[in-house]
C-alpha cells in the first residue's frame, strides 16, 4: 500500500514538474512574441504619438532596458501574480482574464462531459452491432462529423436553430439554453473522434486472448464488453482525450467569436484589436495554466482507471 502510494505521488509530482515547464515556456514565448514586433511602446502608441512621446512611454514602462533585464523582472512579477495592467479596462490584466475564464471553462468542461456521454454508449452500440446497417451508417456519419470545421458548423447551427426556427439564443450567456449551440459545435467533432477511437480499441480487445478465455468460462458478450473490454479501452480513450484538450481550447476561441461568448476567446480578439499587450500575455499564461490543470485531472482519472500507474507495474 505504501509503495503504491509513493509511486502515485511520484507520478503526480512528475506531471506537475512537466506542467511547470509548459507554463514557463508559455511565459517565455509570450514575452518573446510581444517583443518580436519591435518596441512594445510603439505598438501601444498605434501611430498616434510623436517620437518623443513614444520614447517617454517606453522609458515609463521600462521597455528601454535590456531584454534580459525585462524578462527577469517580468518573470518575477508573474510569480507574484502581477501580469501587468490593461490600459483598455484600466485594471490589472489578470482581473480581466479572471472575469472571462469561468465562461470558457464552463464551455470546455460541458463539451468534454457531453462528448464522453455520447461517445461511450455509441461506441459500445457500434461494437455490439458491428457490420450491421446502423453500424455502417454510423461510421460514415462519424467521418462527416469529424471533418466539419467548428466555425462553419457554428454558423449553420445558428442559421438553423436561432434564425430559422427561433428555438435557441445565438449569442451571449443568458442561461443554460445558451450553452446548447456552442457546446454542440465543439462536441460534435470531438464526439466523432472519440467514438472512432473507442470503437477501434474495443474491437481490438474483443479479439484478444483474455477475452477468449472469458468466453470459455461462460461469460456473456455484454458482460465481457462492459465489465472487461470497456475498462481496458478507456485507458487509451482518456489518454487521447487529454491530447485533445489543446485542440479543444483552440476551438473554443473560434467558437466564442461566432457566438459572442463572454470568455477568453472573445477577450483575446478584442485585446488584439486594441493592442492590449498585458491582456494578451495574461491570456497566454492563464490558458497554459488551464491546460496543465485539465491534464492533471486527466492523469488522476488515469490513475483511477489503470492500477499499474499507482503501483508502478509495467
Amino acid at each position: 500500500m505504501r509503495r503504491a502510494a509513493g509511486t502515485g505521488i511520484r507520478y503526480v509530482s512528475g506531471r506537475l514538474a512537466q506542467g511547470l515547464v509548459v507554463v514557463l515556456g508559455a511565459i517565455t514565448i509570450s514575452f518573446v512574441l510581444i517583443h518580436l514586433t519591435g518596441n512594445p511602446a510603439e505598438v501601444l502608441a498605434g501611430g498616434q504619438m510623436s517620437r518623443e512621446q513614444v520614447d517617454q512611454l517606453s522609458k515609463q514602462l521600462g521597455y528601454d532596458r535590456p531584454l534580459v533585464v525585462q524578462y527577469v523582472e517580468y518573470l518575477g512579477n508573474v510569480v507574484h501574480g502581477d501580469l501587468g495592467n490593461s490600459f483598455r479596462f484600466e485594471e490589472p490584466a489578470i482581473k480581466s482574464v479572471s472575469h472571462a475564464l469561468p465562461s470558457t471553462l464552463l464551455l470546455v468542461g460541458t463539451t468534454i462531459l457531453v462528448a464522453c456521454a455520447f461517445a461511450i454508449p455509441t461506441a459500445v452500440f457500434s461494437v455490439r452491432r458491428r457490420e450491421s446497417l446502423p453500424d455502417r451508417a454510423l461510421r460514415r456519419g462519424l467521418i462527416l462529423g469529424q471533418g466539419m470545421p467548428e466555425f462553419w458548423l457554428g454558423l449553420v447551427l445558428v442559421l438553423l436553430f436561432s434564425v430559422k426556427l427561433g428555438w435557441l439564443p445565438s449569442i451571449g450567456l443568458n442561461g443554460p439554453e445558451s450553452l446548447v449551440l456552442p457546446v454542440a459545435t465543439l462536441a460534435l467533432p470531438l464526439t466523432a473522434m472519440l467514438v472512432r477511437l473507442l470503437r477501434a480499441e474495443l474491437l481490438d480487445i474483443m479479439t484478444s486472448d483474455f477475452v477468449v478465455a472469458l468466453r470459455s468460462k461462460g461469460l456473456t458478450e455484454n458482460s465481457i464488453l462492459l465489465r472487461h473490454g470497456l475498462r481496458n479501452a478507456l485507458i487509451p480513450f482518456v489518454t487521447f482525450l487529454a491530447l485533445q484538450i489543446g485542440w479543444l481550447i483552440g476551438g473554443t476561441i473560434i467558437v466564442e467569436s461566432v457566438f459572442v461568448w463572454p470568455g477568453i476567446g472573445t477577450l483575446a480578439l478584442s485585446a488584439v484589436k486594441v493592442r492590449d499587450l498585458a491582456v494578451i500575455q495574461a491570456i497566454v499564461i492563464v490558458v497554459a495554466l488551464a491546460y496543465v490543470v485539465l491534464n492533471l485531472i486527466v492523469d488522476l482519472v488515469m490513475m483511477w482507471i489503470d492500477p499499474r500507474i499507482r503501483t508502478g507495474a509495467r
